[in-house]
């Protein structure tokens, strides 16, 4: 699976994009990350995911060959 990072991730984590082997929910995926990365918790809280181009839920089940990006909320007037 590739993970593609955006604006803040991208900038926190000094990487656009990241290959992972991994296999289940966004919502466990979330968690994985949350212990992977616990300095940006926060961030991760609030992101949504889109799975191949198209928004997708925590519940959303990954069979691990997917592109997954993840989003953080925007906020703008």
């Amino acid at each position: 699976m590739k993970l593609m990072y955006f604006a803040l991730l991208k900038e926190r984590l000094k990487k656009e994009e990241e290959e992972m082997d991994f296999k289940g929910s966004l919502a466990e995926l979330r968690e994985f990350l949350i212990k992977k990365y616990p300095e940006l918790r926060d961030l991760f809280k609030v992101i949504k995911f889109a799975v191949n181009e198209e928004y997708a839920d925590d519940s959303y089940r990954l069979k691990g060959d997917e592109r997954v990006a993840l989003i953080l909320p925007v906020s703008g007037g």
